[in-house]
Parts: structure tokens; sequence; C-alpha cells
């Protein structure tokens, strides 16, 4: 039962931060739009595009074997863990988005990173005892 739920969570992820990539690489324009997240550089756009595919292939990996690739997940846990303190920093800084769209996904980010952190401890190597 883990195991699926961890494999579902993983393709979320994937798919969000694949999902993110394409808009950083071809839709620009949709920044403000989508995200509530005003667009001043389009090359900083592009390089973020590039670090949110590099992401995307962490979370295929863990994917493809989460037993194998298990300290993976610590990364996975982490990216969603950041979309949730980064924006609530701001917000305590006084940068109050203008909608919901940057707090509203917050509550099922933090179920990922719970299934996340469960996953490694559900896939945890038994130790051998030698020592």
């Amino acid at each position: 039962m883990m195991t699926t739920a961890l494999r579902v969570a993983l393709a979320i992820g994937a798919l969000i931060d694949f999902g993110v990539a394409l808009l950083c690489f071809f839709g620009q324009s949709l920044f403000q739009t989508l995200l509530d997240v005003p667009l001043h550089d389009p090359a900083i756009a592009v390089i973020a595009g590039g670090e949110y595919l590099v992401v995307t292939f962490v979370y295929v990996l863990a994917l493809r074997d989460p037993v194998r690739f298990r300290p993976l997940l610590w990364l996975c846990a982490l990216d969603q863990l950041l979309a949730i303190v980064l924006p609530l920093a701001a917000i305590g800084l006084g940068q109050v988005p203008a909608t919901w769209k940057t707090v509203g996904p917050m509550p099922f980010q933090a179920i990922l990173v719970v299934i996340y952190l469960l996953g490694l401890r559900s896939h945890a190597r038994p130790s051998t005892g030698s020592g």
C-alpha cells in the first residue's frame, strides 16, 4: 500500500515540476496569470526551468525504483517543503500574494512531504548487524 501511495506521490511531484519547467521555457507570458508570480527577467525563468527539469528527473528516478534510489526521496521531500516554507517566509515579511494560488496548494504539498518521508522509513534497508 505504501509503495503505491509513494509512486503516485512521486508521479504527482514529477508532473508538477515538469509542468513548471515547461511554463518556464514556453509559457512565460502565463507566469503572472497561472502562478501569481511576476516575471521580471525571462532569462531567469529559463534558468529556473532547467532546474525544474533536473528535479523532474530526480522524481522519475525515485519513481522508477524507490528502494534503489531511496536517498532521492529526501530531495523530493525538500522540493515540496521549500514550496511551502519559502512562500510562508515571504508572507511573513509582508509580501502577501494577490490570490490563493500560492498558498492554496500548501496542504497538498505537505501531504506529499509526509508521503516521501514515510517512504524513506518504509523502504529502509535492514541493517546487517555486522560490526
